[in-house]
């Protein structure tokens, strides 16, 4: 009864809030036909130029930096120009970044793409006629039942929450065998749990389907006519199998992440050509699944459609990646917003705030509004000082020149570390750190960034300083990702001890030791 009553609540709410917007005598969508389309790159101008209030937008980057948000780049665009656009150091505007989960909302776009097509029938296709010819475990009538759109909107009734089956993933070769072989928890549909095996199930589908990978298919339907550069293999993970991972994986530049949003903004259509359509489009962004007053959200009210979470009382729609890859469309208000970043994982419902709080409040018109030079010049300032500024190196002291080349052997760890070694040169604004198995890694003394190749990640970037007479601080990232971790690294006589916090994760320090290799 229970059940019944939220369902019939739920129904009544989506139709008032989607219902009103329906029944406006003018849509924004309507209001604001593109003047142009950002397939060749976005046109800039001032925020009061599309009715936004530049001084509001400077004290949310006032605030971000007082409250120390480890953001990487924020993207606002509005009637279809971008109107705020920052990076921290070391990102800029053409570095591809990972988008995390929101590449299971790109899964479900393409998915849309091929029912256009008519190379996939409907959302009521069962799951497991995709895979005919596969025995599959824990097989009951509920198994059997599960559907596109169940998978979609996240409510397979599998057992696939992410906290649960992360380990038994990491340990198959097969992960399209490993989530068909799960047991079932619910009826399909019944429940809203934050599988992200389903987003993979379905690039399977659009590998086997189409006969061609996921990442071409993506390329060929739906980048390429937006005018984002061809998506490398190395910019979109594979599972061993070679299908495409559609869980995450995907690298793209915010600026490319923002025409993803846009497309939607403008229901489906881009340079006059319907890419995929526009009842896909309202479907994805309409309830499909309940979730509720979410405290993963700051205990807003929060739907989920397929792959995008839905925020009825804010009227906007987006995905919250993990790290705080973030992608939100206010079609009321004619805007996309895109954050990346390196929040701590959890904490991405975060910049929510900024939303509410400040990018939403700084619109006062729907066009231009009486120009601010004074506010203009110091959102400018701002924007500026976040790309960070090149710091003259202090004096190294005297413990640096002391363990410079001199290799230390560490204790056995978890991390594979065995050997350690340091180089520093007296006037020089970069250290080397050389260790077993791993290129040279440079490191800037001058509050930026050095980046090194790595053989298994992205680059590896690092600064650090002195801040002590005996203890190194070292900041590290890998760059393009939201991984980032820092490390006090102190000298005593003979012994060196490492400790290591990990920025992203809520656990404890790890502690390593080692002594002077004779």
């Amino acid at each position: 009864m229970r059940n019944a009553l939220r369902t019939l609540s739920s129904m009544l709410l989506i139709m008032l809030v989607w219902g009103n917007r329906a029944s406006c005598t003018s849509s924004p969508l309507q209001r604001f036909e593109p003047v142009y389309w950002p397939t060749q790159g976005w046109k800039n101008t001032l925020p009061e130029e599309q009715g936004m209030d530049s001084a509001q937008l400077a004290r949310m980057f006032e605030y971000i930096d007082s409250h120390e948000i480890p953001l990487h780049s924020l993207l606002i665009i509005r009637n279809g120009y971008l109107v705020t656009e920052a990076y921290w150091h070391p990102y800029g505007p053409s570095d591809k970044h990972s988008v995390e989960s929101i590449t299971k909302s790109v899964i479900g776009t393409l998915i849309g793409i091929a029912i256009d097509q008519g190379k996939l029938k409907s959302t009521e296709q069962r799951l497991l006629d995709f895979f005919p010819d596969q025995t599959i475990k824990n097989l009951d009538s509920r198994k059997k039942s599960i559907t596109l759109g169940n998978l979609l909107s996240m409510t397979p009734g599998l057992d696939c929450d992410d906290s649960k089956v992360q380990p038994g993933l990491d340990s198959t070769i097969d992960w399209v065998q490993y989530f068909l072989d799960l047991p079932m928890a619910s009826e399909p549909g019944e429940e809203w749990i934050y599988c992200s095996g389903a987003g993979h199930l379905l690039s399977a589908i659009i590998h086997n389907e189409i006969g061609t990978d996921t990442r071409t298919y993506a390329n060929q339907n739906l980048f390429t006519p937006l005018g984002i550069s061809q998506v490398a293999e190395q910019d979109w993970a594979h599972d061993p199998q070679r299908i495409t991972n559609g869980m995450a994986g995907l690298y793209l530049t915010p600026r490319d992440l923002a025409k993803y949003g846009y497309l939607y903004l403008n229901r489906g259509k881009w340079a006059g050509q319907q890419q995929v359509s526009a009842q896909w489009v309202e479907r994805s962004t309409r309830e499909q699944a309940y979730i509720g007053n979410d405290e993963y959200v700051g205990g807003l009210d929060r739907r989920f459609g397929y792959f995008w979470s839905i925020f009825p009382e804010q009227q906007y729609y987006g995905y919250l990646g993990r790290g705080g890859q973030e992608l939100f469309v206010v079609p009321e208000e004619n805007l996309v917003i895109v954050f990346t970043g390196a929040l701590r994982v959890g904490k991405e419902g975060s910049l929510l705030n900024l939303i509410n709080d400040f990018i939403v409040p700084s619109i006062l018109a729907e066009s231009s509004i009486p120009a601010n030079s004074t506010s203009n010049a110091k959102l400018d300032s701002l924007i500026q000082d976040i790309a960070g500024t090149e710091q003259d190196v202090p004096v190294l002291p005297q413990i640096a020149q002391d363990i410079s080349n001199n290799t230390y052997k560490l204790e056995p760890n978890f991390l594979g570390w065995s050997d350690m070694m340091f180089r520093f040169e007296t006037g020089s604004d970069e250290a080397v750190l050389t260790m077993a198995d791993s290129p040279n890694l440079k490191i800037g003394l001058d509050n930026r960034y050095r980046l090194t190749k790595s053989l298994n990640t992205r680059p590896i970037g690092l600064r650090g300083q002195w801040v002590k007479l005996d203890t190194l601080f070292l900041d590290y990232i890998i760059f393009g990702d939201f991984i980032r971790s820092e490390a006090y690294i102190t000298f005593a006589d003979k012994e060196i001890t490492i400790k290591i916090n990990y920025l992203n994760w809520d656990i404890p320090s790890i502690v390593i030791h080692g002594n002077l290799k004779e």
